[in-house]
């Protein structure tokens, strides 16, 4: 079977990115990662705001803590 990328030049870029095999190959890869998840750039944001907004929650909570038990000595 034949290379389905043979040459270079089959692609003409916007942006003048020279079409290389290499360049082909790796735009072909991420649309195929892209489409295998459409979704996912939208989940890793959401992941981060939800990372955030625990470490916030975190550093009230221990602030309360200290401020509330912090007359309390046994």
């Amino acid at each position: 079977m034949a290379a389905p990328l043979t040459g270079e030049g089959q692609v003409t870029y916007d942006d003048g990115t020279k079409a290389t095999v290499d360049q082909m190959a790796k735009d072909v890869s991420s649309f195929l990662t892209w489409s295998a998840e459409p979704k996912m750039e939208a989940r890793k944001t959401a992941g981060w705001a939800a990372l955030l907004f625990l470490l916030i929650f975190t550093g009230l909570t221990f602030m309360s803590y200290k401020a509330i038990w912090a007359d309390k000595k046994h």
